[in-house]
C-alpha cells in the first residue's frame, strides 16, 4: 500500500509541475489562416441504375477563395468489401469536380468517397455516402434495333413501377452486337435461368446473362446442343414457355427441348412418318403443360403440331360438316399467333394468315391447336391488304391490325370492315404487335397483353435515336384507338420482347 501511495504522489507532481510550465509559457506565435474546404449537398444514400448515369453535384466552399479561383482536384472512388485477403475493391470512377459519369459497376452497395484537395496547401478533405447500384434489366420492354453502326439492344425498364429507356445495355457486357439484327425473345430456359435470347446475323444466336446482361461463350445457343455446332450458331427463330420447354428452328429444321425430362437440342423433330419437311420460323405454343407447339410445313404447305415430348403430326381435319377449311391448304404462310380470344387464357386459340400463290389472295384462319377445332376462315378484303409488312390481331376482339408504309390499318374479320386508324406522317411502321405475357395469371401484367404495340422509324431523323415504340389502347365494336404511351431513341426497331419476373 505504501508504495501504491508514493506512485501515486509523483504522478500528481508530475502532472502539476507540467501544468505550471505551460501556463508561464507567454511565448509569440504566428499562426496562418488557410483555405478551408467544405463539401455540402451530397445525399446520405444515392441509388442509381447500372447503366444510366450519376447526377450528384457537391456543393463547395473556400474560405479563402470565394471565387473559386484557386487549383484544386478532386476524386470520386467507389469501395466495395468483398471480404477476402487483399482489402476491399476499390473503383476510381472520376476525377471531376461533378460525378456525371455513365454508371459501369456491378448491381450492389458500395461506400462513395469525395475528396477535395487544395493543390496549394495539399489540404485534403473527405465525404461519403452510401451508394447502391441496381440493376434496370430486372423487368421491361426489350428492343433490338438495328443502326448504321450495327444492331443495338436497348431496354425500357420498369424500376419502382416506372417505365424509362436505357440504351444500349449490351454496353461493357463482352459482347458486341454486328451484321444486322435477328430477333429478341425471353422464355425461363431452365427454373435457375432465365432465357434472353439475342440474334444477329453477326453473332448468331446467344443468351445473356439475366440479371446483369453480361455475355459468355458458354451462353451460345449452340451449347445448349448435345450435337455438334458451330459456335456461332444462327436460329431463324427460339421459343419457349412455361415447365422449361422450347424450340429451335434452324434453316427450316426444328429441334426440340424439354428441362425436365433432360431432353436438349440434338435430334431433329420436323419429321412426319420418317419424311422431313421444312418448317417455317412462323409458329407459336400454348401454355399449359401437355399442350402443344404449332408449326407450318413449307413442304407440304400444311399445319402440323408438336406435342410437349417432341412429336410431330398434322393437324387432324374436323368432321366435314364442321370443316371450314382443309389444314393441307396449299397456300403460304404468312403470319401466325396464338391469344386468349374467346377467354382461352392457355393461348391456344390460333390466328393464321395465309396467301394464295396462285391467286395472291389472302385469307384469315382461327382454329385451336389442341383440338383441331376450326373457329373462322374467310378471305381478306382490306385496303391496300397486299402491301401489308407487319402484323397483329387483338386478343380482346379478334381485330387484325396491319402495316402499310406509314400507315396503321384496323380489319374486323368478322364483318370485313376496314378503318385507318393511324397515319404517322414522316416515320414508317417496322412491327406492330401485341405481346404475350407466360405469367399472364401476374395481376401486374393484367391488360398489357391487350396493348397494341406499334414501333416506327423516321428514315430522315438521326440514326441510332430515330426510331419510337407507341402503345395503344384498343376499344371495342371498331372505334379508334388511344396512343397512351411513346418512347423514343431508338434505332429500327427488328424486334421486341418482355422480360418478366
Amino acid at each position: 500500500m505504501s508504495n501504491y501511495i508514493k506512485f501515486r504522489n509523483t504522478v500528481f507532481l508530475v502532472i502539476v509541475l507540467m501544468f505550471s510550465a505551460c501556463m508561464e509559457d507567454e511565448g509569440n506565435y504566428d499562426y496562418t489562416e488557410i483555405n478551408e474546404v467544405s463539401i455540402d449537398g451530397l445525399p446520405d444514400t444515392y441509388e442509381v441504375l447500372q447503366l444510366d448515369y450519376f447526377n450528384i453535384v457537391p456543393e463547395l466552399s473556400f474560405t479563402l477563395d470565394e471565387n473559386q479561383q484557386g487549383k484544386y482536384s478532386y476524386k470520386w472512388e467507389a469501395i466495395q468489401g468483398i471480404n477476402v485477403i487483399g482489402g476491399d475493391q476499390v473503383y476510381e470512377l472520376s476525377t471531376e469536380r461533378d460525378l456525371l459519369e455513365r454508371v459501369t459497376l456491378a448491381p450492389g452497395e458500395y461506400e462513395l468517397f469525395y475528396t477535395v484537395k487544395d493543390l496549394t496547401t495539399d489540404l485534403e478533405v473527405h465525404e461519403k455516402f452510401k451508394l447502391k447500384v441496381v440493376t434496370g434489366f430486372s423487368e421491361g420492354w426489350l428492343l433490338l434495333s438495328d443502326t448504321n453502326n450495327g444492331p443495338r439492344l436497348d431496354m425500357i425498364s420498369k424500376v419502382a413501377g416506372e417505365f424509362n429507356p436505357i440504351y444500349n445495355v449490351l454496353e461493357g457486357s463482352g459482347i458486341e452486337l454486328s451484321g444486322t439484327a435477328d430477333f429478341v425473345y425471353t422464355y425461363p430456359y431452365k427454373p435457375n435461368f432465365y432465357g434472353i435470347y439475342v440474334s444477329t446475323s453477326g453473332n448468331g444466336t446467344v443468351k445473356l446473362e439475366p440479371d446483369t446482361f453480361e455475355w459468355k461463350s458458354i451462353y451460345n445457343l449452340s451449347t445448349e446442343f448435345v450435337t455438334s455446332q458451330p459456335t456461332d450458331l444462327r436460329a431463324d427463330k427460339v421459343m419457349g414457355t412455361l415447365f422449361n420447354w422450347g424450340y429451335a428452328n434452324v434453316g427450316g429444321d426444328l429441334y426440340h427441348y424439354y428441362n425436365p425430362l433432360g431432353k436438349f437440342f440434338g435430334v431433329k423433330v420436323n419429321y412426319i412418318d420418317n419424311e422431313p419437311f421444312e418448317a417455317s420460323p412462323v409458329s407459336c405454343m400454348e401454355l399449359t403443360y401437355g399442350g402443344y407447339a404449332m408449326f407450318y410445313d413449307n413442304t407440304n404447305k400444311r399445319f402440323v403440331r408438336n406435342s410437349q415430348f417432341g412429336v410431330s403430326s398434322v393437324m387432324p381435319n374436323p368432321a366435314p360438316e364442321y370443316r371450314l377449311f382443309d389444314y393441307t391448304t396449299g397456300k403460304d404462310l404468312l403470319y401466325m399467333v396464338n391469344n386468349t380470344f374467346g377467354g382461352d387464357f392457355y393461348y391456344s386459340n390460333i390466328f393464321a394468315i395465309l396467301k394464295d400463290p396462285g391467286t395472291s389472295k389472302s385469307y384469315v384462319a382461327q382454329f385451336i391447336s389442341w383440338s383441331g377445332q376450326q373457329k373462322h376462315y374467310s378471305e381478306i378484303e382490306a385496303t391496300d391488304f397486299d402491301k401489308a409488312t407487319t402484323y397483329a390481331i387483338s386478343p380482346n376482339y379478334g381485330y387484325l391490325f396491319y402495316a402499310v408504309g406509314t400507315k396503321l390499318y384496323q380489319y374486323d374479320i368478322f364483318t370485313k370492315q376496314t378503318k385507318l386508324m393511324e397515319d404517322l406522317g414522316s416515320e414508317e411502321i417496322t412491327l406492330i404487335k401485341f405481346e404475350p405475357f407466360l405469367n399472364w395469371f401476374n395481376p401486374a401484367y393484367s391488360g398489357m397483353d391487350k396493348k397494341l404495340i406499334v414501333c416506327s422509324y423516321n428514315p430522315s431523323g438521326e440514326d441510332g435515336s430515330n426510331g419510337a415504340m407507341r402503345l395503344y389502347y384498343v376499344p371495342e365494336v371498331n372505334k379508334q384507338i388511344e396512343l397512351e404511351e411513346t418512347y423514343t431513341g431508338f434505332g429500327k426497331i427488328k424486334s421486341i420482347a418482355y422480360r418478366e419476373r
